[in-house]
Order: structure tokens, then C-alpha cells, then sequence
């Protein structure tokens, strides 16, 4: 899987740029404001998403790790696609971005193009909050989270409660226990 590639911009489009390292060149989405501030024959670096889709593969770049990052995020929301995710962080500064998810500003998500009302809502419901930087859940709880997902829990309070639960030498039927102990806690 390709997750950086610094070489020589030979080509700019609207969206896209061709880079060429070792005599190879990469077609990559890319935001407005990097294809503007580039100029052919640059050289030039990007962190990189690498799509596969059944009828190829997509490059999305992006100049910082932060960027890349909240992409992820951003895909990992209910109908919220790569293109999306990225028409969404080259639509404005990251910060920016992340501020309108956090206080919840419905309006800016939502004149981003391509982003409806209901998309908006569901970007905001899932990723305010979540956007500062965060403990990754050990691989070991992931198990843990799905499961949890599964019985009907949130996303976020799955992964919440199982950074809460000490699972080291448990089996995963002890840990959903202790998890639904847990959060039949919370709501009462």
C-alpha cells in the first residue's frame, strides 16, 4: 500500500496531479490549494490514502499527517466516501473544519458541495468531540468494540468503554460482560 510519494509534479488538473518518482507517475487528488501553489517541475511531497475500488485504485494526498488523519475519520462516517472526505479537508483550512464539526456548525459543513443536510448532521453527530488526538484502542479490544457495536451500542461508546475495561488476561465473552456491567452502570 503506497502512503507517501515525494517526486516532480509533471501535470495539474483541477483536482488531480500527476507526480513522477523513479520514472513512474501517480495520479493523485489533491486539494485546490496545493494544485494552485504547485508548479510544474516542483518537487513536491504528499502523505497518501490509497482507495481500491473494484474498478481501480484512487491516491488521495495531503500535505500533513493531521490531514490524513482526519480523513480517516471522515470515511469512517456512514456515507461519507473517499471523494467526499476529500472535497471536505480541500474545502477549507483543517483547523477551520475541525472547529465547525466541534461546535457543531451545521451551516459550513453543509455549503461544502457535494455534503447535504443529513450527511452534515451525521459528520457532526459522529466526529464532535472526537477530533482532538486520542489513545488508539489496542487491537486486542477491537474484538471488543465490534461486538459491542453489534448489540447495538454507539460507535463512540463502544470504543469508549472499551479503553475503560482491563481485558489483559479475559476472554472476549468476559470482557462483553464487564463492558454491559459497565454500561448498564451509565444508565441508570
Amino acid at each position: 500500500m503506497i502512503s507517501y510519494i515525494k517526486g516532480t509534479i509533471i501535470y495539474k488538473d483541477n483536482n488531480f496531479v500527476i507526480l513522477k518518482n523513479n520514472d513512474i507517475g501517480y495520479k493523485i487528488f489533491a486539494s485546490e490549494g496545493f494544485i494552485i501553489s504547485s508548479k510544474i517541475d516542483e518537487v513536491k511531497e504528499l502523505f497518501i490514502h490509497e482507495h481500491t475500488k473494484d474498478d481501480g485504485r484512487e491516491l488521495y494526498g495531503f500535505q500533513s499527517t493531521e490531514e490524513l488523519k482526519f480523513f480517516w475519520k471522515l470515511i469512517n462516517v456512514s456515507g461519507v466516501g473517499p471523494k467526499m472526505a476529500h472535497r471536505i479537508i480541500s474545502s477549507n483550512k483543517l483547523e477551520k473544519i475541525q472547529k465547525a464539526v466541534n461546535d457543531g456548525d451545521l451551516f459550513l459543513i453543509s455549503s461544502i458541495s457535494g455534503v447535504g443536510k443529513k450527511t452534515a448532521q451525521k459528520i457532526i453527530l459522529e466526529l464532535k468531540g472526537r477530533l482532538t488526538e486520542e489513545e488508539p484502542i489496542a487491537a486486542s479490544d477491537s474484538e471488543l468494540v465490534e461486538a459491542l457495536i453489534q448489540l447495538g451500542y454507539s460507535k463512540n461508546e463502544a470504543e469508549e468503554t472499551a479503553k475503560k475495561i482491563d481485558g489483559e488476561k479475559k476472554t472476549i465473552e468476559e470482557k462483553i460482560k464487564e463492558a454491559l456491567k459497565f454500561l448498564g452502570k451509565k444508565t441508570h
